[in-house]
């Protein structure tokens, strides 16, 4: 059950480095000893725990210095230029760089233009670039335990990007919305990246191949944790690569708890747990459709699974309709969940009741919460019946998809999970019914 190869023993001793042990506070990284790295069949690489673990114990820490994001990165890219003020004076690099192919191309970017790259964009380039390295590479022992493209099998942007396109038409329609979103991302964050190269050497597709950014990018936005950084731009820009760290697995109860500050990046258990247990973090109140698209997995029974009736409503609005959700917000995202309708949803059915909403006092009532909304839910509830029984029809059609004779085994497990996300719908779609 323990696999501990060579390189999870290469990242352990590299996480332990001292060198830079002349920081205060104390930049030692620490990993409880109730803690172990398993590989177990069937759920795959996860930390358990090797005895009793209490309730608010620290677990991990991991100082800054080895935590990937865009103040270690620019410090690191600094030792190979003379812009001097990307370098942040309590982040450790080695005092001796080895230079090479790849280098050059650090010395030939400018502050500008670091800057100008979102924190997508520069660690993908900088994980793609010192993934090449290979031993000259002071990130080595982190990026040799980043997941290979297989663990990202069933992504559907990994999909998109192989042409695969009978797969994306299966999907969901708001799923496929979804993932198309993801696929922008990505193809903006590539292309702003490779205009940049394109100035600075003759052969981009070398230094900077599709495939490899692609997993660079994946890796980046299936593993980066919260952190507030000065060298971000925006919120969306505040965020880290933590090793180790990264082993936790998602669930949807909360299991860990994180702490930032000048000591690192440092994970609390907020439950006891027993022996031989797996040790979970949250990655948020996520449905499965997200899950999918973001991660590229999905988990049973998922307590914050919702499913997205917008392209169902939209087209019975009439123009003074839309007008009127626009004005007040609440265009689009109409959801329902196991316990029933989303307020947008409510708000949304009962200005289909409403020929002129704007002069509706009872419709005005309901949005700034002095109704209940009472008078507008028996038609409401008509008129979801009718949609949920249309998604119902839908979704039978697809939920069990016909993957048996697939010979191609990552086929017949993409369309397992296509087949589970319309069994999702149903499941959301009855117990909603059920309750009108």
């Amino acid at each position: 059950m323990i696999h501990l190869d060579t390189k999870l023993v290469s990242l352990l001793e590299w996480i332990h480095n001292t060198q830079d042990e002349k920081l205060k506070p104390s930049s030692y990284s620490y990993i409880s000893p109730k803690l172990e790295v398993r590989d177990v069949k069937g759920s795959g690489r996860g930390i358990y725990t090797n005895g009793h673990l209490n309730k608010s114990e620290l677990v991990i820490r991991i100082p800054p210095s080895f935590l990937l994001n865009t103040t270690t990165v620019l410090s690191h890219i600094s030792k190979y230029n003379t812009i001097a003020s990307l370098s942040t004076s309590n982040i450790y690099t080695p005092f001796e760089t080895i230079h090479d192919e790849f280098t050059k191309i650090y010395e030939s970017l400018t502050k500008e233009e670091l800057l100008d790259l979102s924190s997508f964009q520069l660690l993908g380039m900088y994980i793609t670039i010192e993934t090449q390295r290979g031993k000259s590479s002071f990130w080595k022992p982190f990026l040799d335990m980043l997941p290979s493209i297989a663990d990202f099998e069933l992504m559907p942007l990994v999909w998109q990007i192989n042409n695969q396109h009978d797969l994306l038409d299966l999907l969901p329609q708001p799923i496929r919305k979804t993932s198309e979103k993801v696929y922008t991302r990505f193809t903006s964050d590539y292309n702003t990246v490779t205009a940049l190269l394109q100035t600075k050497i003759d052969n981009t597709e070398a230094v900077l191949p599709l495939d490899q950014f692609l997993l660079a990018w994946i890796c980046i936005n299936s593993r980066c944790l919260y952190m507030n950084l000065p060298t971000s731009k925006s919120a969306s820009d505040n965020f880290t690569m933590a090793p180790y760290v990264d082993f936790l697995n998602h669930s949807p109860n909360d299991h860990c708890t994180l702490k930032i500050d000048g000591r690192g990046f440092q994970v609390f258990s907020t439950c006891a747990y027993s022996e031989n247990e797996q040790v979970y973090l949250s990655y948020g109140p996520h449905s499965n459709d997200f899950l999918l698209c973001e991660y590229g997995f999905t988990i049973s029974d998922n307590k914050w699974n919702d499913l997205d009736v917008t392209e169902y409503l939209r087209p019975l609005f009439t123009s003074e309709q839309k007008r009127f959700l626009k004005e007040h917000d609440y265009w689009g995202n109409y959801t329902v969940n196991k316990e029933g309708i989303s307020f947008r949803t409510e708000v949304a059915l009962a200005v289909l009741q409403e020929n002129t909403p704007t002069e509706s006092r009872k419709l005005m009532g309901l949005i700034n919460g002095i109704t209940d909304g009472v008078v507008f839910k028996l038609k409401s509830d008509i008129l979801l019946k009718t949609i949920l029984n249309k998604v119902i029809h839908e979704a039978e059609q697809y939920k069990h998809l016909e993957f048996n004779n697939e010979t191609d085994l990552v086929t017949r497990e993409r369309k397992k999970v296509i087949g589970g996300l319309y069994n999702d719908r149903v499941t959301i779609a009855t117990n909603v019914l059920s309750n009108l």
